[in-house]
């Protein structure tokens, strides 16, 4: 089949999409989703059998999908919905998480189910999530889907679907994201910073300074003695610095002020990090 791919960007997910369904013997193009008047000329000059979505960032125009049937790949299990699905399954600390392929309705992610395929979810960063579980589970389904189209099967409409177990959840905001440094353990901490991996980071501070914060990992003990209080930056290495929580600590690698480059924690924070005691790194 003649297959369009609809995306925001070309990230690693449209990239191994691509690949996919070429090995499979489809013919593809990409096409950058910025506006309705370059969706709708993509979509007549290449004249798809079908559209594929994998990273969008706005609706599939209606007039797109009540021509064509566009297939959304949805990186949450079925019946979630909304734009922080892996952001509310990493926070909320979610033991098996998927990717949903439904078909583009006038309701963003509440149309009917053309495939879908889980996976344990590990406790790890967001973007790390992304790259690996989320693109194969995404290559599987759709795969699946896209086959199904061609059988001419039909999709399952949500609300016939058994044992759906998302719910529509709100954008994640900042307020949601915050961390509580005299209350947080480290754990909880480290939920908060990996929901939030690649973007848009943990709004909080260094040093006082406003920043987004990123890319963090556990202290087995606290470096900096026992006065240190939840909250205090307490040590440096050469990438990263070392923050107290209320049951040990956590390393921020990387941190980006307002206007600036996200950057290793160190830099970002360079002055006042020269100050702090250095932590030599292991081995």
């Amino acid at each position: 089949m003649r297959i369009l791919l609809l995306t925001h960007a070309f990230n690693s997910l449209t990239q191994r999409l691509g690949a996919a369904l070429q090995r499979c013997g489809h013919e593809t193009s990409i096409e950058f989703d910025i506006a309705d008047s370059v969706t709708e000329e993509a979509v007549a000059l290449f004249k798809p059998d079908l559209i594929v979505a994998p990273y969008l960032r706005r609706a599939i125009p209606a007039s797109i999908w009540q021509r064509h049937v566009c297939l959304v790949v949805h990186p949450g299990i079925v019946g979630d919905r909304g734009p922080s699905a892996l952001d509310w399954a990493l926070l909320e600390g979610a033991a098996e998480w998927g990717v949903t392929v439904l078909q583009a309705e006038a309701e963003m992610d509440a149309g009917p189910v053309w495939a879908t395929a889980n996976f344990p979810l590990r406790a790890a960063k967001k973007s790390s999530i992304y790259r690996n579980e989320v693109t194969q589970a995404a290559v599987t389904a759709v795969l699946q889907a896209v086959e199904r189209y061609a059988a001419h099967e039909l999709p399952t409409p949500l609300a016939d679907w058994p044992d759906a177990r998302g719910r529509l959840r709100p954008l994640m905001k900042q307020a949601e994201r915050a961390i509580d440094w005299q209350q947080d353990d480290s754990a909880t901490v480290l939920r908060r910073i990996n929901a939030a991996d690649g973007f848009p980071g943990v709004a909080d501070s260094l040093f006082g300074i406003p920043c987004h914060i990123f890319d963090a990992w556990p202290e087995a003990r606290l470096q900096g003695g026992p006065d240190a209080a939840p909250g205090d930056i307490v040590a440096r290495r050469e990438t990263a610095l070392l923050r107290r929580t209320r049951d040990g600590a956590i390393w921020i690698g990387h941190a980006k002020r307002e206007g600036d480059l996200k950057l290793p924690a160190t830099l970002a924070c360079a002055a006042e990090a020269a100050q702090l005691p250095v932590v030599p790194l292991a081995g």
